[in-house]
């Protein structure tokens, strides 16, 4: 068995630099933004249970995307993958809410090319497990940036994704009224119901001979 190189390990390391001076991005009011979520619970949720980019406690940090499609496959994306259908509960049970924050946030932006220069690799937007990009969100926070703008780890193209930073727990900040369900996302996967008991056909195993 050949040595593994270094190409095939992970070069993303935890911030080693300095931070002030990081590249930001303005996520103002005005722009929209979408949020996947259970839809039996509220949209504003900062966690620090173990997320990409979570804080510990007494902070949390809620995600956030800039398209209904980015959000949802981002809740559901090793369902996903590789798959253009998806079980019909899993769609009936998320639902997706178009929201904005309540006032200008400045976001550390991962996807700024002067990022590279603070040791940031695409790396940080897709590996796993999540201590070396928990370790950046801590880093980014003490300096006074209030998020993270990133590439999202289940969609291609042009799409971004917001860690946004605040106080662990719910939010107070405005819902979406009448969220989108999630089977009616443009775009989305197609839901596939259980099979019913005449499309399945059930055959015996075969006879075994006892020794």
């Amino acid at each position: 068995m050949g040595r593994v190189t270094d190409r095939e390990e992970v070069a993303q390391r935890q911030p080693a630099l300095p931070l002030t001076g990081f590249p930001a991005y303005d996520l103002t009011a005005e722009e929209p933004l979408h949020r996947a979520h259970r839809r039996e619970h509220g949209p504003w949720w900062f966690s620090s249970t173990g997320g990409r980019f979570d804080l510990p406690v007494p902070h949390g940090t809620c995600y956030l995307a800039g398209s209904p499609l980015t959000a949802l496959r981002e809740r559901l994306g090793p369902v996903l993958v590789g798959c253009t259908t998806i079980p019909a509960s899993l769609l009936e049970e998320s639902v997706v809410s178009r929201l904005r924050v309540p006032d200008t946030r400045r976001l550390a932006d991962l996807q700024a090319a002067q990022a590279t220069g603070f040791g940031v690799t695409r790396e940080l937007e897709t590996m796993v497990p999540y201590a070396v990009p928990q370790a950046w969100a801590r880093a980014l926070h003490s300096v006074g940036l209030q998020g993270v703008r990133y590439g999202p780890r289940f969609s291609t193209g042009a799409m971004s994704s917001y860690a946004v930073f605040g106080d662990a727990g719910p939010a107070t900040w405005a819902p979406d009224p009448d969220p989108l369900p999630g089977d009616e996302v443009p775009g989305g996967p197609r839901p596939v119901g259980a099979p019913r008991r005449w499309d399945v056909t059930v055959v015996k195993p075969p006879r075994t001979r006892a020794r």
